[in-house]
């Protein structure tokens, strides 16, 4: 089971910063984001083995307790989400498949609806005036995706392809732009036409599954188990959040290790100051273009999302610390290979010399927190019932 606080641990914190102010797609659509926890996973995964292994920074080391007065962290309740899976929600994953493997068809007349890709030109104005990247043309848009703005895609549906249409919208308040963050705009979307999955058939079924399911009813109950399985996966992933965020909720955060702070911020701008490289951009002109901020509100708003993020790792780390839990020299090596394993790499001791043995201990103690927390969790279904949680299944099948 890949914990998310791992990975984005692996690459300095556990924080979003997301660019392009104007930009109208969801902050995690951006381009610029920070060792978050959506991308860290993706930015391992494409870090090649050639590379030269460098030594990691090290972290600073710090006693939580020195900081953290903790709440109540044993006996935290959460609701596990449904894993149901509905025929609309086949249906919808279905149309996906179909055009991802180009079997849309181009729809020039009729109105637009659920599931289709509609092809637009749009450009979004506040106050009256066009703002940095809420413009693009020919842009291709899966109308449900939930990519865009809430309202956007919705706004769209029933309306008439070759239609020119005004979209009265608000921004959400925590948008990455502070520009744009809960301000009432206007995107005048042009409909140039849309692609349409055709309603599948055996055939299709087969081709798209390379043969393995060669009828309508096999595809979908395969589509149906799929969904289900990351229905699963997603529901323990929120039940780990939850139970985080209670335990955080219950803690006293008195004080911030200086010193973790300062790392943590050096991470960030190190991350930023690449990516400027790489643009052949100053650092605060990319900063001013790409984000929206200059050098001194960068700094002011990382460092409170270092303390957020920080947050949490601290009170995780008091109640490894309270439940006296030790990693042995084999516990570390089982755990750091783990790790590697899941963020793409074969060469451990690379893996460990490129992050460094305090950032993956930092690793391995939050995650036997987690452990702790799940272990001692009232897990509640969706109606009610008390629910097997996996930490109980993995005891068992570990007992037998």
């Amino acid at each position: 089971m890949k914990r998310k606080v791992i990975a984005a641990l692996l690459l300095g914190m556990a924080i979003t910063v997301t660019g392009c102010s104007g930009n109208t797609t969801k902050d995690t659509d951006t381009t610029t984001e920070a060792a978050s926890d959506a991308s860290s996973e993706t930015t391992a995964d494409s870090s090649s083995e050639s590379e030269a292994a460098t030594e990691a920074a090290e972290r600073p080391d710090y006693k939580a307790l020195d900081y953290v007065k903790l709440g109540d962290y044993k006996g935290l309740e959460v609701t596990l989400a449904s894993t149901d899976v509905t025929d609309e929600e086949v249906e919808q994953q279905v149309e996906t498949n179909l055009n991802n493997n180009d079997k849309s068809e181009e729809i020039k007349e009729g109105t637009v609806e659920n599931g289709d890709v509609a092809n637009i030109d749009y450009e979004g104005k506040l106050n009256g005036k066009a703002f940095d990247g809420g413009t693009a043309k020919g842009y291709d848009l899966t109308i449900g995706s939930g990519s865009f703005i809430d309202g956007f895609e919705d706004g769209l549906i029933g309306k008439k392809i070759g239609d020119t249409v005004d979209l009265n919208l608000t921004f959400p308040e925590d948008y990455s732009s502070t520009d744009l963050a809960g301000k009432e705009v206007v995107f005048t979307v042009k409909i140039n036409s849309v692609k349409r999955a055709p309603k599948l058939t055996d055939e299709l079924a087969a081709e798209i599954s390379n043969n393995e399911y060669k009828t309508v009813e096999a595809y979908n109950n395969y589509i149906k188990e799929d969904l289900e399985k990351t229905k699963k996966e997603n529901q323990h992933n929120q039940e780990l959040n939850d139970l985080v965020a209670l335990a955080y909720q219950n803690a006293t955060v008195n004080d911030y290790p200086q010193e973790m702070i300062d790392y943590q911020l050096e991470q960030v701008t190190s991350y930023y100051k690449s990516y400027a490289d790489q643009y052949g951009m100053e650092y605060a002109d990319f900063l001013k273009q790409q984000v929206g901020m200059t050098e001194e509100e960068f700094v002011k708003q990382m460092t409170e999302t270092v303390k957020q993020s920080l947050g949490q790792e601290m009170v995780l780390r008091a109640i490894a610390e309270t439940e006296g839990v030790e990693i042995s020299d084999e516990k570390f090596q089982e755990k750091a290979s783990e790790y590697a394993a899941q963020m793409g790499s074969t060469d451990v001791d690379a893996f460990i010399s490129q992050y460094g043995k305090s950032t993956i201990m930092a690793s391995i103690l939050q995650d036997e927190a987690v452990k702790i927390l799940e272990k001692n969790a009232v897990v509640k279904n969706a109606d009610g019932t008390l629910a097997e949680t996996t930490a109980e299944t993995e005891t068992e099948t570990a007992s037998k």
